[in-house]
């Protein structure tokens, strides 16, 4: 297999509690998610990856029902729920996908995919794209030894921090192109207020979901379109535990 596409996804949100089953234009957002990154070729099989918490029964049975394989795994570490997904299925690269983003853009991440390839990287993604777009790629091995050397597997839910500060690790970010560079843009699922945004730039946009061009010129157009705040404090405080062997 050469690229095999594993979403993360529980239930157990402290800020949108049962996201994964809060609709989105009448489709759960794991379904959106799901539909997003099947639709086509690209990713030789895509596996949910959940955890083996009781509360995530209903994510497995989703899944069952839909046709999705489901791994499951520790509720602390997601990169070891990856592994274990990944250890009957080999591939050659792998990309992470994030249940909460609807909007995960697959031609962005064949393109982040490529610039890997050619610059003989581990690791690569697109860079500058809106947050809750970017699907991440990065060598099966390479995931691997992060979980191998990491010294705190319960933070790898912080995952693109560990391909960035592992010193083992070669990230070569592919720079998004013009149409698609919103960095700013917050388009991620995580609070009431993106979910009830979401409702109604896809009811503007004829109820279907977009190519990502089209929703960032969407957002483009908007007096105020929403914007990622980020806690700098806390994200410093968090890659300081981030330590590898």
């Amino acid at each position: 297999m050469r690229l095999l596409g594993l979403v993360a996804c529980r239930t157990g949100s402290s800020r949108l509690p049962g996201k994964a089953f809060r609709t989105l234009g009448g489709v759960p957002l794991l379904g959106r998610v799901l539909d997003r990154v099947t639709t086509g070729d690209a990713l030789d099989e895509v596996v949910v990856c959940t955890t083996t918490d009781p509360a995530d029964d209903a994510i497995e049975s989703y899944c069952r029902d839909r046709g999705t394989p489901v791994h499951r795994g520790p509720v602390e570490d997601v990169l070891g729920r990856f592994l274990g997904a990944m250890a009957s299925r080999p591939s050659e690269y792998v990309a992470r996908i994030t249940g909460d983003n609807p909007l995960s853009d697959v031609p962005a991440m064949l393109e982040a995919l490529a610039h890997l390839e050619s610059a003989g990287a581990d690791y690569s993604r697109p860079d500058g794209v809106p947050l809750g777009t970017a699907i991440e790629v990065a060598r099966a091995d390479t995931l691997r030894e992060l979980h191998e050397r990491t010294l705190a597997p319960e933070l790898t839910e912080y995952m693109t921090w560990f391909f960035e500060i592992a010193p083992f690790v070669r990230c070569e970010l592919w720079p998004a192109p013009g149409k698609i560079r919103f960095p700013e843009l917050r388009l991620t699922v995580d609070l009431e207020e993106d979910l009830t945004f979401l409702e109604t730039a896809l009811e503007s946009l004829g109820g279907g979901f977009p190519p990502l061009a089209e929703m960032v010129a969407y957002c483009r157009g908007l007096p105020e379109p929403p914007l990622a705040v980020r806690d700098a404090a806390a994200e410093a405080a968090i890659r300081e535990r981030i330590r590898f062997a």
